[in-house]
């Protein structure tokens, strides 16, 4: 029998993008930009590290400008070829300063350290000393250049020579992944519906107070009498269908409406345990598994335990295993998270109806590195919390296409509002100051109970700060366009 984990692994865009507007990471579009350590949990973009030293972008920063000829051609609205001619007196100048770091610690037969004419120590180094000067001036050009000419650039460059002589111009290319410029659609007053949330009743607090004593029931053992409805059997059985069998040890199944299979439950019932049974359904053709719909499915069982649940009472006893002091105050505390989950779904749904207007009005493409990362990321995660949930290899194999088309629907669309948003942010001059950051940092030590300097030291380690101001900003600007938005 199919569980619901597995009917949950195909849910796809729209509504997944509904859930992750305020929670989405920045690292698709951002994140080969800055040095992070990653736990071996957090994906990362597969790419060979350079042989050499990467001068950082503060390196460059710090020292002169370089000479260089400079051509970007737009390759696709993703891609920048930029197109590089140094003269050689750069080079020269580069080559010299490398010298004066190697001739330091080169150990040439016949000279004492450092002492070794530059000759000798460029031909006994060799390529390697060369290579070590061009890699510098390729890191200088091309991170002056994305500087000078505003090139968004999202991951690091792909370079490829085009030819060094001496005594003339080093050229070479840099391919690299831009955000793109796109042209933004209308975005304030945005017609969206607006539901008010209803009233919470007593009923459904109600509904909360016994789903608490559920959780504190115990489950009684049950040796004199037959299995009959509500109680909680214990079975050991195959399940045989399209030829194929699966045995499952002691597995619990409640007798309730429409929590089996139909015609599962009139099998069992009258069982006591020790009994074995055999016998076998025929799903019908319209049930909502479409899975099993019409398929015969034989079972070959043993009722091991009959158990009945018993609840604890409704009172202040189980009021303060939940930490509250009166069952009346755990009512006061219910009601007002009911009244605050669905102002938060109506807001939620507000939310939902702006970002689709955003993404049905804009067309453009989205980086295809970050998509096919975010596409094998998100699968990934899919596929895993299936296998938590008891979902089966072989159905997670057959739902393979599936599972990877709903993550590539949702990581297009997130990525395509991970650009439209901060477009947004900079057309109507949306910041994000230290202070708020700061104060951020401070509610999430709060919530944590950790000192600020705790969390502090952990984004540091994850290299998350900046994906931090990020989610400031993307919330900031969500707040902006709901209440510029027009709601009817």
């Amino acid at each position: 029998m199919k569980s619901l984990a597995a009917d949950l692994l195909l849910t796809s865009y729209p509504l997944a993008v509904v859930e992750s507007v305020r929670r989405r990471s920045h690292g698709l579009l951002q994140g080969e930009l800055r040095s992070r350590k990653r736990s071996a949990i957090k994906d990362r973009y597969a790419r060979a590290e350079p042989d050499v030293d990467v001068v950082t972008m503060a390196d460059e920063l710090k020292q002169d400008s370089l000479t260089a000829d400079v051509d970007i051609a737009t390759t696709s609205q993703c891609e920048r070829r930029i197109t590089f001619a140094v003269p050689f007196a750069e080079v020269r100048k580069e080559l010299d300063a490398v010298y004066e770091e190697l001739k330091k610690t080169a150990e040439v037969p016949g000279f004492r350290r450092g002492k070794a004419p530059r000759q000798i120590v460029e031909t006994r180094l060799g390529r390697a000393f060369r290579e070590r000067a061009l890699d510098r001036i390729r890191q200088r050009a091309y991170g002056q250049a994305i500087r000078e000419h505003k090139v968004r650039a999202i991951r690091l460059p792909a370079f490829k020579d085009l030819s060094f002589e001496r005594d003339q111009p080093f050229t070479f290319e840099a391919t690299v992944e831009v955000i793109p410029d796109i042209t933004l659609p209308e975005y304030k007053a945005i017609r969206i519906q607006r539901k008010e949330p209803e009233a919470t009743t007593d009923e459904e607090v109600a509904k909360e107070i016994d789903r608490v004593r559920r959780e504190f029931a115990q489950f009684v053992l049950v040796e004199d009498r037959p299995l009959r409805d509500e109680d909680y059997a214990v079975i050991t059985y195959e399940e045989e269908a399209d030829g194929k069998t699966e045995k499952f040890d002691r597995r619990v199944v409640h007798l309730a409406p429409d929590a089996i299979l139909p015609g599962f439950a009139d099998n069992l019932r009258g069982m006591r345990p020790g009994e074995k049974r055999e016998f076998q359904i025929q799903v019908p053709e319209d049930y909502s598994d479409k899975d099993v719909a019409g398929k015969t499915i034989r079972y070959r069982l043993e009722l091991n335990e009959i158990r009945v649940e018993e609840l604890p009472e409704a009172n202040d006893d189980l009021a303060k295993k939940v930490r509250a002091e009166s069952m009346e105050q755990l009512r006061k505390r219910i009601s007002e998270a009911l009244t605050a989950s669905k102002e938060k779904q109506a807001e939620e749904e507000e939310v939902r109806q702006v970002m689709m207007h955003l993404l049905k009005n804009t067309d453009f493409e989205v980086p295809k590195s970050a998509l096919a990362h975010g596409t094998r990321s998100r699968a990934g995660r899919r596929i895993r919390a299936g296998l938590q949930a008891g979902v089966s290899r072989e159905y997670l194999e057959e739902k393979r296409e599936e599972i990877i088309k709903g993550a590539a629907t949702e990581t297009f669309a997130n990525l395509k509002l991970q650009i439209i948003l901060p477009q947004i942010a900079e057309a109507e001059g949306i910041t994000v100051s230290d202070e708020e950051v700061e104060a951020r940092i401070e509610r999430l030590a709060a919530a944590r109970n950790l000192s600020k300097d705790e969390v502090k030291k952990v984004f540091a380690e994850e290299g998350t700060l900046e994906s931090l101001r990020d989610d400031i900003l993307e919330q900031k600007v969500t707040n902006f366009l709901l209440n510029s938005a027009i709601k009817e």
